[in-house]
């Protein structure tokens, strides 16, 4: 009767957490999405420091991109950079992050949240436990 249960509990349970590992990006996935998403090779970057401002400058502009698929990319390109350790990846995830943060740090001065940002700050509020 137990082994009634067994499958089940395996098909409720245990196969749908399988698909949640977070797997780290093969170095062709690095590859292919990092000419997808028109990153300058590392070679570019280290004889054009302008490249690096470029790419931050044109996705704080870039409508198409949305701020979750900056840090979607953002998680990606870290973990290509840890893994496969190369200045494309890790100069893309800087000019991605930096993005980002310009991103948030308008939508914080368009709803007047700055003020609040720097006095909770000046309180001592760090941590999203504060």
């Amino acid at each position: 009767m137990k082994r009634r249960f067994l499958l089940p509990l395996l098909l409720l349970v245990v196969i749908p957490m399988a698909g949640q590992v977070d797997r780290a990006p093969t170095p062709e996935q690095c590859r292919a999405d990092a000419d997808a998403w028109s990153i300058p090779t590392s070679s570019v970057f280290e004889t054009n420091e302008d490249q690096f401002s470029n790419l931050a400058s044109s996705l704080m502009r870039d409508r198409t991109v949305t701020a979750k698929m900056l840090e979607t990319r953002t998680t990606e390109l870290g973990q290509c950079a840890e893994g496969l350790q190369s200045g494309r990846y890790a100069q893309a995830n800087r000019a991605y992050t930096i993005a980002e943060l310009v991103r948030m740090r308008n939508f914080m001065r368009r709803h007047n949240l700055v003020q609040q940002f720097y006095d909770e700050d000046a309180a001592g509020k760090r941590l999203r436990e504060d």
